[in-house]
């Protein structure tokens, strides 16, 4: 009987070997989805952002953070695309692709609370926005106490000032704003 030295390189045959069955093996069509829908972006970046003139820079023009983002992702999309078609994974099937986003629920419905928190910017404005959207996500986590909801408040400040006042980001008129005094309007239209 010989015994096994533990510290030796040679592969263990008695080892039991998982297989993953290919109901569960990630496939490529999300991301073929992904490659798809962040390429469309791209294309209609040019007709839903605009190019503002000003004197601050480049950086801070309507459409540098999207189409960063949209490109990264397209990017990083098209990379595990290619790797699931050279690996045969590249599925399309409606099953398996809705089954797939079912484990991104979360980040669906943050992305759903995004957009909202985007469009709800031009009637209500920025400072109110962000405080709203960020007491969402604090809410829907099971966070929200006094205390992160001071925290809310502070990084909505933090936001404004970085964005509003700091880089000056320009942000249309907002449609609850037009109802107050004209001197108080222009000031919530100029810094929340």
């Amino acid at each position: 009987m010989t015994q096994h030295d533990s510290s030796s390189t040679e592969p263990l045959a008695n080892m039991p070997v998982v297989k993953v069955s290919g109901a569960n093996q990630p496939h490529g069509g999300i991301y073929l989805l992904l490659l798809l829908l962040s390429g469309a972006l791209l294309l209609l970046l040019p007709w839903q952002a605009s190019w503002v003139e000003t004197h601050k820079g480049w950086y801070i023009q309507p459409m540098i953070g999207s189409a960063l983002g949209l490109g990264l992702m397209a990017v990083f999309a098209a990379v595990r695309t290619f790797q699931a078609l050279q690996q045969g994974r590249l599925t399309l099937s409606f099953e398996r692709l809705s089954n797939t986003l079912l484990g991104y629920r979360t980040a669906l419905i943050c992305g759903g609370l995004f957009m909202l928190y985007i469009e709800s910017i031009e009637v209500i404005g920025f400072a109110l926005s962000t405080l709203l959207f960020i007491c969402t996500l604090l809410f829907l986590s099971r966070l929200f106490n006094p205390f992160w909801l001071l925290m809310a408040v502070l990084a909505t400040v933090v936001l404004v000032l970085i964005f509003r006042v700091g880089v000056s980001v320009w942000m249309p008129d907002v449609w609850l704003y037009g109802l107050l005094p004209d001197d108080l309007a222009d000031f919530a239209n100029q810094y929340l």
